[in-house]
């Protein structure tokens, strides 16, 4: 097997390059899990992994060979509906520094090869965050992230994917000097901002229309870096900010651009990950408008302290308050008088099996990024053996859970399916354990990107916490489906938008330097429809770029309010949920928003064309809560 960082061969027994020492994975093709080398099957979907090639033949020209086939059927399936569509992207610019310089010294032959091993790399790390390569250079290649499918967190994503491809090149450019003693290094450019996207084919190829300077700019960034660093427009910044570490380069001249732009060096990732995280490092609003959903959260812990396990599901939208309500509930808890455990599902995770858990397992054993094997091992023993010696049983999942070599041959030998129930039964009786030290309270957030298997353990696990001391908060999308409503220890806290006497008060506490002058309040109501975060960053993106000022001890709007643009962090949140939904669906809301806030059934019937099942759609549209009725008696015809 080859290594995917160095290249090196290794004999398809090993676990680690011997080379540089990096962890090898069989990449399912069904569905990109991560299997270890010797799974017969696929450890996510089930797929036959000894029918695999020794080598996939990889054409550049034709973007169907090198997409991974998760991707490409989420792109196809929803073609039709993307087509023509404005998306705010992140485009990718990478090409090799000094290539001139490395082509002159080497045969046309090696550059070939180094290349090669390079784009590997590179499109790796690109489907790991589900964008799309693009286009492919000489010495480099475009991609973009948040198009054709919408990403709210794209500029997050490409800096992650720029980011792991620079520490990846890294390894692979010490080969390079060892084999053709060259220096290799890429330089990378992000820029933020709108694509039209154009015809897709049934090859994966894609046309996109770009808007503005948005591929542009990217491109200068590139141009203008150094070699082995990401340089970054001041778009891509202001939307990754929070979750990064760049260092200002000031204001550059680009090239076709007639005032300097802003351009900031991306370091490496920040110590936040989560959007209420930037919320509390900025400093929190003041809490309003939810003391009714606090309540059954209160007296689910009450019954866990007497023994009896509670499951809660805290059901909505994107931006509705249900990390904050959480985090809320914890200030509230007795302190010491709980153990507290989270893990957190990614909107690219949906592949990476057991994701939330392995959250929890390196929160519970602080398993650091960068600990050597060595380290985990022994925080991990010395953690569960503290706890209970009879527990001991539980190390040779737990190892394998966490991709270490495992000590015992006997769970080795395992079949796939033995070693799942072993890790099941690890899991269960660890959090069991603990839970019998001090009440435990855990936390799995974004249920809607679960992986397959987190989704299975999470069934298993609460089949089994009727009589044990552990509160579970599940905290998901109305567009997430699940089977445990019928159990009796099941409570759903369902958070809709506030009211307006709440959000009058939000907007109080967002501006609370200042009277907001009522104008400017009820643009910020009608615009943000009672979404928390909705309201927050569209005053936070007025108040930046001046639309908002404050005179007076008042806060007034200094232009027109039919000129004022919905922030880019609030439409791609929207484009990401739309571009969820059934094709049919989408459509139905995307005539519906041509007509207006408000629309009436009979005019969209008559544009759509559609009769008996457009009521079909209206239905499923309301009960993901992407509309509502506002009749009583719903204009719809007998």
């Amino acid at each position: 097997m080859e290594c995917p960082k160095c290249l090196t061969k290794n004999p398809d027994t090993r676990k680690f390059c011997r080379e540089c020492g990096h962890k090898i994975l069989l990449i399912c093709p069904q569905c990109s899990f991560e299997n270890i080398p010797g799974d017969k099957f696929c450890g996510e979907c089930g797929y036959k992994l000894t029918e695999l090639s020794e080598a996939t033949v990889v054409d550049f020209s034709e973007p169907q060979s090198y997409t991974p086939k998760f991707l490409a059927d989420k792109i196809l399936t929803s073609r039709s509906s993307i087509e023509g569509e404005r998306k705010l992207v992140t485009v990718f610019f990478a090409d090799v520094a000094n290539y001139t310089a490395l082509s002159e010294k080497l045969d046309p032959e090696e550059v070939h090869q180094i290349m090669d091993g390079c784009f590997k790399i590179l499109m790796d790390e690109i489907h790991r965050y589900e964008g799309t390569v693009n286009q492919f250079t000489g010495d480099g290649i475009m991609a973009i992230l948040g198009a054709p499918l919408a990403h709210e967190d794209h500029a997050q994503r490409a800096c992650h994917a720029a980011l792991s491809t620079q520490k990846s090149l890294s390894k692979y450019a010490e080969k390079i000097k060892e084999d053709y003693e060259v220096d290799f290094q890429m330089r990378i450019g992000l820029n933020s901002g709108p694509v039209v996207v154009g015809a897709i084919g049934d090859d994966l190829r894609m046309d996109y229309t770009a808007v503005g300077d948005t591929t542009n700019l990217g491109s200068r960034m590139e141009s203008m870096a150094g070699p082995g660093t990401i340089l970054v427009s001041g778009n891509t910044y202001r939307l990754a900010r929070n979750f990064f570490k760049f260092e200002s380069l000031g204001k550059i001249e680009v090239k076709g651009k007639k005032e300097p732009q802003k351009a900031f060096e991306l370091i490496k990732t920040g110590e936040v990950a989560t959007r209420i995280g930037a919320s509390i490092a900025k400093g929190l609003t003041r809490f309003v408008g939810r003391k009714k959903s606090m309540a059954p959260l209160l007296d689910a812990f009450d019954k866990v302290k007497s023994g009896s396990g509670q499951v809660v599901g805290l059901l909505g939208e994107a931006g509705v308050g249900k990390s904050r309500l959480l985090l809320e509930m914890s200030n509230l808890l007795p302190k010491g008088e709980y153990q507290y455990l989270e893990g957190r599902c990614l909107q690219y995770g949906g592949s990476m099996a057991y994701l939330p858990v392995l959250d929890i397992l390196r929160s519970y054993f602080d398993i650091k990024e960068g600990d050597r094997e060595f380290l985990i091992k022994k925080k991990m023993a010395e953690k569960i053996l503290d706890l209970d010696e009879k527990l001991k049983g539980v190390i040779p999942p737990f190892q394998s859970l966490l991709s270490l070599k495992v000590d015992d041959q006997d769970f080795s030998r395992l079949e796939p399916k033995e070693k799942r129930e072993k890790i099941f039964e690890a899991l269960r009786d660890l959090m069991i354990r603990v839970s019998q030290e001090k009440p435990l309270v855990l936390v799995v957030e974004d249920l809607h990107w679960m992986d397959k298997t987190s989704e299975e353990f999470l069934g298993y696990l609460i089949g089994r916490l009727a009589n044990t001391p552990i509160l579970l908060l599940l905290l998901y999308r109305p567009e997430y489906t699940h089977p445990w409503g019928s159990k009796s220890y099941y409570t759903k806290i369902g958070l809709d938008q506030l009211g307006t006497q709440s959000s009058s008060e939000l907007v109080k506490a967002i501006l609370e330097e200042g009277e907001a002058a009522p104008e400017l309040t009820q643009l910020l109501l009608n615009r943000a429809a009672g979404n928390p975060l909705f309201m927050e960053e569209f005053t936070h993106t007025l108040l930046e770029n001046g639309s908002i000022k404050r005179k007076d001890e008042k806060y007034v709007l200094s232009g027109k309010a039919t000129d004022i643009q919905v922030p880019e962090t609030i439409q791609g949140v929207i484009a990401a949920r739309l571009d969820r939904l059934e094709e049919n669906l989408k459509r139905t809301m995307q005539v519906a928003s041509v007509i207006g806030r408000d629309f009436a059934f009979r005019i969209l019937q008559t544009i759509t064309g559609m009769r008996e099942e457009l009521k079909s759609y209206l239905l499923d549209l309301q009960g993901l809560e992407f509309i509502y009725e506002k009749n009583l008696f719903p204009e719809l015809p007998g």
